[in-house]
């Protein structure tokens, strides 16, 4: 954050717990490494679900409705089960794992190295925000400039925070009941 290279494109976003986070003044900053998986985890935003999750689905439907000729049986029941999943994930105004994902690729401590992305220390980085519960960053940037979202109170969006877990945890345990 400190390189030459990076004087007057990095700005102070927030703070967490005492430490200080940063984010890019424009996204043609941004490395390409890093720009990469910003740009996977944006669409995985959209998805409203990670990309390993989604392809693990499309393959547990493909295997029931067109299964190998030695178990020749379709197993409608569970891809309706599964395709009722995929769909309730679809109205959600957004599932909060993915939105912490593309925040740590978004906002940088002054410890980060920005031309690439590293899962461990970004993991600890949400973590740490979970257990402070900041929300600072999903106020500015985050929700209205690069998702659009509209949050009509602190408070509400804490309050999904809280709940929208567990509706997702719920579904992540039906998908693995539907597999067995």
């Amino acid at each position: 954050m400190y390189h030459p290279d990076y004087v007057g494109k990095t700005e102070f976003a927030f703070e967490a717990n005492g430490k200080k986070y940063y984010n890019f003044r424009k996204d043609t900053d941004m490395r390409y490494g890093r720009y990469v998986v910003m740009q996977t985890f944006l669409q995985e935003y959209y998805l409203r679900i990670d990309l390993a999750t989604l392809k693990g689905d499309i393959q547990k439907l493909k295997n029931w409705l067109n299964p190998p000729a030695k178990e020749g049986r379709i197993e409608l029941g569970k891809s309706l089960e599964l395709l009722s999943i995929m769909e309730q994930r679809s109205n959600i105004a957004f599932e909060p794992d993915t939105v912490y994902r593309l925040a740590s690729s978004l906002y940088f401590d002054d410890q980060e190295i920005l031309t690439d992305y590293d899962q461990k220390h970004n993991e600890k980085k949400i973590a740490a925000w979970k257990e402070a519960k900041t929300t600072d960053f999903f106020f500015n940037k985050l929700f209205q400039d690069v998702t659009g979202l509209m949050v009509t109170s602190k408070d509400a969006l804490i309050s999904y925070l809280e709940k929208a877990p567990e509706l997702t945890k719920g579904w992540r345990t039906m998908s693995d009941i539907l597999t067995r």
